[in-house]
């Protein structure tokens, strides 16, 4: 915010007025102190990683050694740039899960909300009609749901180098993900309670940005991969960076309340662009 920013507010005459308006530029300006603490932190762990001692990043940041320690292990962790910048939007179907094939568990908008909220964003939870075209052309979008909700979201999914999407149709139940790569179909099942999701980001339509996706087979799928993102952030982050890229999730689940139980990479975190591509290890919780 700006010195004419500030002055702006403080000659609002009405004094509710002038209060809203500086309690709205608090919390923007919170919010951009948060993302530019994130992008300073990841820049020190990545310097350091290199080999750069605390001492020689002070001395290129005009700052101490003992003060580079101290930002370096307070503030929001790096790995939340996974998820972008700036004010987030989550996107689900406005039907609960069971309606409409491709829908994710219920709670799952306002258990990812409160993940990006304990990272730090600010996190507005967005509804559509399943079933109509929905605008992708913005900044900061998380959908949650499949490619049988939207003509918007099979186009998204189409973009996807590595993972092919098969979309089922109405009394179809056996939705699949085939692995290009592996020449391989992955689909739920088993003897336990198994479900699989789909984690990609993906190119905007108007090429301006990513979309993240979240896609459980089955309603618990998504619930597994929220919880892997709460549970293996660092590892996703670490593999995946803010590259766009694409990945299955194996979750099993409690068959009496749907709640997952353990969570595991099934495929590689497949990056999408040209540099190198590193198969990813299982990573259980």
């Amino acid at each position: 915010m700006s010195a004419d920013d500030v002055a702006r507010v403080f000659a609002i005459k009405d004094k509710v007025e002038r209060l809203k308006a500086a309690t709205d530029r608090v919390a923007a300006a919170q919010q951009t102190i948060n993302e530019l603490t994130r992008i300073r932190r990841s820049v020190i762990r990545e310097l350091h990683a290199e080999g750069w001692t605390f001492a020689r990043i002070g001395a290129a940041a005009g700052l101490s050694r003992a003060r580079i320690h101290q930002v370096s292990t307070q503030g929001p962790v790096p790995e939340g740039l996974f998820f972008g910048h700036g004010p987030l939007t989550i996107l689900a179907p406005e039907l609960p899960a069971g309606q409409v094939i491709g829908a994710p568990d219920p709670a799952a908008p306002q258990r990812l909300a409160e993940l990006l909220r304990q990272l730090d964003f600010t996190v507005a939870v967005e509804y559509f009609r399943p079933g109509h075209p929905i605008d992708l052309r913005r900044d900061g979008l998380i959908v949650l749901g499949g490619p049988e909700l939207s003509p918007s979201l099979r186009q998204l999914v189409t973009s996807d180098p590595r993972l092919r999407r098969t979309v089922a149709r109405v009394g179809d139940t056996r939705r699949g993900i085939e692995d290009r790569a592996a020449r391989r179909v992955y689909r739920p099942g088993g003897p336990e309670p198994h479900d699989i999701a789909y984690l990609a980001r993906l190119p905007r339509p108007d090429g301006r940005g990513s979309v993240l996706m979240i896609d459980g087979m089955h309603p618990p799928g998504s619930l597994g991969a929220i919880r892997l993102l709460a549970t293996r952030l660092a590892c996703l982050y670490e593999r995946a960076s803010v590259h766009r890229f694409s990945v299955l999730i194996a979750c099993r689940f409690d068959r009496a309340t749907g709640e997952p139980s353990e969570t595991q990479l099934l495929t590689p975190v497949y990056r999408h662009d040209s540099e190198n591509r590193v198969p990813t290890s299982s990573l259980r919780r």
